[in-house]
């Protein structure tokens, strides 16, 4: 068995992760919420179609900017260099962006508004996401 080197404590990461951990429970609620929305429509699809719809269906187009912030945070996270306070700063301002606009801000966020009205589930992780953006702006905005 190979041991891993322990990283050194690192709070910017630990903020981060923390966001894109409520991003993705967040993301997961959203597409749990939509799916039978979309299989009325379409009728029942496997789990291989959703990923496809998710992926190339206009339907959801609305939800690819959380998983492209998802996939940008996983990217900086696993790069050798640390990820840095702007980087960081900038991760967590477009999570807060994506999730509380307000209905009348564009398309994207009159379905994101609409579906946490319609699902407490989204509601409860746009809470908690909420909750780890604030907690990470207040240590990015605390003096160094």
């Amino acid at each position: 068995m190979a041991l891993r080197a322990r990283r050194p404590p690192d709070p910017l990461r630990d903020h981060l992760v923390e966001v894109r951990r409520h991003l993705l429970r967040l993301h997961k609620a959203l597409i749990d919420s939509e799916r039978p929305v979309y299989e009325q429509r379409t009728g029942p699809i496997s789990n291989m179609q959703l990923l496809q719809a998710l992926l190339e269906d206009p339907f959801f187009a609305w939800l690819r900017p959380f998983s492209g912030l998802i996939s940008s945070i996983d990217a900086a996270l696993s790069e050798d260099e640390p990820v840095t306070r702007d980087q960081a700063r900038g991760f967590v301002d477009r999570a807060g962006a994506l999730v509380s606009g307000s209905p009348d801000a564009d398309e994207n966020a009159a379905r994101f508004v609409q579906v946490r009205q319609r699902d407490p589930a989204v509601l409860f992780a746009q809470t908690e996401l909420h909750r780890r953006i604030a907690e990470a702006l207040r240590w990015l905005d605390a003096p160094a």
